[in-house]
């Protein structure tokens, strides 16, 4: 049992130190579009690992998997290795009291055991022709897109001059999002993404949490606003993982959730745009 703690621990240690890898190379933007083209099927860790190892992939599975879609893994291919959760159990004999009585029983204790398994990119493959579904809207206009998104928002958008370097806000005792009103389209559907996202998802305690939420607004705002062909360099990510280096489960978790948002994001907001269309027709 010992030896298969730290294996997973050992497993959990390398997707770190590959984000961190990722993270300090200055490449934490670039894994962000990365992720997005895995929007379904591959967890926040296996991401990661997948990016380290070949980062310009777009659609990967196992040679099973090719197979059934008609495809053959070429014979010099890299593997790129995963992980999967193989579910175990065992049985222990423990001590407990019951009206006032000294009995043993059986406990069943649960967890997940680690293994490696394999997968290839479809650029190592041949054979059957693949659709790489795009969901994209045409957002090639931002002021539509910007007008998209003020007309989505729950709370009223509001324009109006913001002093300093603040470009928008969104006030949650009064329950509207206010944007600088000087900015261009583009940065202003930039900013409106980040306040939404604040908005929907972001359940930390500002006081005492800042940098994690807005590490995590800005995180879930870029995936978005790429996802629709807006070009935004508004957001920083470098520091997503220095404040919690070392901190397995908190880098893993967050990560997870960035992901699961962005996509519950991206969704919604594509579902609400064919809505408009609908109506418009």
């Amino acid at each position: 049992m010992e030896e298969k703690v730290n294996k997973t621990q050992k497993t959990f240690e390398k997707i770190v130190n590959s984000l961190q890898t990722i993270v300090d190379s200055g490449e934490y933007e670039k894994f962000l579009k990365f992720q997005k083209k895995f929007r379904k099927g591959y967890s926040f860790s296996n991401l990661i690992l997948i990016y380290s190892q070949f980062p310009d992939a777009t659609k990967v599975a196992g040679k099973k998997t090719w197979q059934k879609l008609g495809r053959k893994v070429n014979n010099n291919a890299r593997r790129i290795y995963i992980i999967a959760p193989i579910p175990r159990s065992y049985t222990k004999k423990v001590t407990k009291i019951e009206d006032g009585e000294e009995i043993e029983v059986l406990e069943t204790y649960k967890y997940n055991y680690y293994k490696y398994v394999y997968v290839y990119d479809i650029s190592q493959t041949e054979g059957k022709a693949v659709p790489l579904q795009t969901n994209n809207i045409n957002s090639n206009d931002m002021a539509y897109f910007y007008e998209s998104l003020k007309r989505f928002s729950d709370v009223p958008v509001i324009e109006k001059e913001l002093r300093g370097t603040l470009d928008g806000y969104y006030d949650e005792e009064n329950s509207i999002i206010a944007i600088r009103d000087n900015l261009s389209f583009n940065d202003k559907a930039s900013v409106l993404l980040h306040e939404l996202a604040h908005r929907i998802y972001d359940d930390f305690d500002y006081k005492t949490d800042r940098k994690l939420s807005e590490v995590f607004v800005e995180s879930i705002a870029y995936i978005v606003a790429d996802h629709f062909g807006l070009d935004t360099s508004i957001c920083s990510f470098n520091y997503i993982i220095k404040w919690a280096k070392g901190d397995i489960k908190t880098v893993i978790d967050l990560g997870n959730k960035i992901q699961k948002c962005a996509n519950q994001f991206i969704d919604k907001l594509e579902k609400f745009d064919t809505e408009q269309l609908k109506n418009i027709a």
